[in-house]
């Protein structure tokens, strides 16, 4: 049964759905011009809306700290009214099926204090002293800066994004470069995605940059490889960024292709951690492994976790993305998991199973993800050792692997909700239902395992149950023997007898998420 929480969730999400069926922004086009002394900018911002006939008017989410200078629909002026209790613009649309929008405005956009956490613009210097602008708006949203859909999977189909700033300087933006000129000093430099993109992944990131490239060749294929380190780590880049190919691959064996091989995979470096944004990932690691210089893996493992963990979501979170923000653990569990899938492509599988183990000193269990007060942090590994668990109902690796790549596959370029998920896995995996992951998801703890011994004369005999198990939930767990035989069992919350005739068997911890009953 879903919870109420849930339910309600679902059924905002659905009216939500039905008001705006066809409300899609299919193309943006932004000119933004940033002021380093100011920190403010002015932006030109250029829309193509598909809309609803019979909306009367059209609701984007916008910050209102902006001065606007107007908004115009061909060469007319458009009247607008301003939302503050919910930070909107409502713009009168008549009736018609589409609409060319262009907002004219400027003013000083809000400023992370812990990006990427917070979300915002970034203003900062580099060591030379000069202007370094980066932006990470994932939580708070693309309104902190444009006019943007209150649909929260809502992906422009293309963007183009100019920048006009110093000419000492390089715009560095999602996709690929289309335009770079200096006229008196000032540098104008456009980017364009060729493919859909969620609003919160267009970015900007201007600074002293130096380029360098690489190509990854296929069969029959190649992809550009494209760097864009401070200048003076040029030479650190290239040796940390030569983790970029192997790990592309190992992606591409487990998932599919790079989603984005028209617009290339490209890293540019950040004042900030790191973020996924859409063909320009977002890096500010230090150019060392682990994460900002400590071990993060728990086992001393040489890679550089930004890079893995923020490249991994080109295939969980851009291309199959969350569907609405309750969905959004989807996307950080499956990218979790996927630095597993790494770890056993490089280092081996052993070394991935401690791996993605050690990510259970990171879970808190102090609520439940599906909640009002779910603060993220088990979206990641929880969410993680969830997936982990899930692939134990498959007999085989190889079959997990086929499974997890036609999940990908089927909705890649898509976005899907969390009711999607269960229902897209409990008909392609037997004995999987959606319960198996409301437990994980809705409950706060994780399956408590009660795990017995019983002795009567001769016979050997160990019962296994779910304590806090809900109706229907299965928990697929790998029992192992002394010998070193294995069977694998359902749990749920009725006892399962097992008669012991040659081995003795105790729960492999190691296979799936739970806790030990003392």
């Amino acid at each position: 049964m879903i919870s109420t929480f849930l339910k309600c969730l679902v059924s905002i999400t659905l009216l939500s759905q039905s008001i705006h069926a066809q409300e899609h922004l299919k193309s943006l086009e932004i000119t933004c011009i940033p002021n380093f002394n100011e920190f403010s900018i002015a932006n030109k911002v250029s829309q193509h809306w598909i809309i609803n006939s019979s909306t009367d008017s059209l609701k984007l989410a916008f910050f209102p700290y902006f001065k606007i200078d107007s908004i115009t629909s061909g060469n007319k002026k458009l009247a607008y009214k301003i939302h503050l209790a919910d930070s909107t613009i409502c713009i009168p649309v008549h009736g018609k099926n589409e609409i060319q929008l262009t907002f004219y405005y400027s003013g000083k956009p809000h400023q992370a204090e812990n990006a990427p956490w917070d979300g915002g613009f970034v203003w900062s210097k580099s060591n030379d002293g000069s202007p370094w602008l980066g932006l990470a708006c994932q939580g708070i949203g693309a309104r902190l800066w444009w006019p943007t859909s209150t649909r929260y999977n809502d992906k422009p189909d293309t963007a183009r994004v100019t920048c006009i700033y110093p000419d000492t300087l390089f715009f560095k933006g999602n996709g690929r470069l289309i335009s770079d000129s200096i006229i008196n000093h000032k540098r104008s430099t456009t980017w364009e995605t060729t493919y859909p993109i969620n609003t919160y992944n267009i970015t900007l990131n201007i600074a002293k940059y130096k380029h360098w490239s690489d190509t990854l060749q296929r069969n029959n294929s190649s992809l550009t490889l494209d760097f864009y380190p401070l200048e003076k780590n040029l030479e650190a880049s290239k040796r940390q960024f030569s983790q970029a190919k192997p790990m592309i691959q190992c992606f591409e064996n487990a998932f599919g292709n790079y989603p984005y091989q028209n617009d290339g995979y490209s890293v540019v470096e950040t004042d900030y951690a790191g973020m996924e944004h859409q063909s320009c990932i977002a890096y500010g690691n230090g150019y060392s492994n682990g994460y900002r210089g400590k071990d993060y893996s728990g086992m001393n493992l040489p890679f550089d976790f930004i890079l893995i963990h923020e490249s991994a979501h080109e295939w969980w979170g851009n291309s199959v993305s969350a569907n609405e923000p309750i969905d959004f653990w989807l996307q950080e569990a499956f990218c979790t998991y996927a630095e597993m899938v790494y770890v056993d492509c490089i280092f081996g599988h052993n070394k991935a199973l401690q791996y993605i183990n050690l990510k259970k000193n990171l879970v808190e269990n102090e609520a439940a993800i599906l909640s009002p007060d779910n603060h993220d942090a088990d979206m990641y590994a929880k969410g993680a050792l969830m997936i982990h668990t899930l692939s134990n109902f498959l007999n085989t690796k190889e079959e997990w692997n086929k499974v997890l790549k036609i999940f990908y596959q089927s909705h890649a370029g898509s976005s899907i909700s969390t009711i999607q998920l269960y229902k897209w896995f409990s008909e392609h995996i037997s004995d999987c239902s959606p319960e198996f992951f409301k437990q994980y998801l809705e409950i706060i703890s994780p399956p408590i395992l009660s795990f017995t011994q019983l002795a009567k004369g001769d016979s050997t005999s160990i019962e296994l149950r779910i304590i806090n198990g809900i109706d229907n939930f299965k928990l697929p767990l790998l029992l192992k023997g002394k010998n070193g035989t294995e069977k694998k069992v359902l749990v749920t919350n009725k006892p399962l007898r097992i008669k012991l005739t040659k081995d003795d068997y105790v729960p492999d911890a190691a296979s799936a998420y739970f806790i030990l009953s003392n």
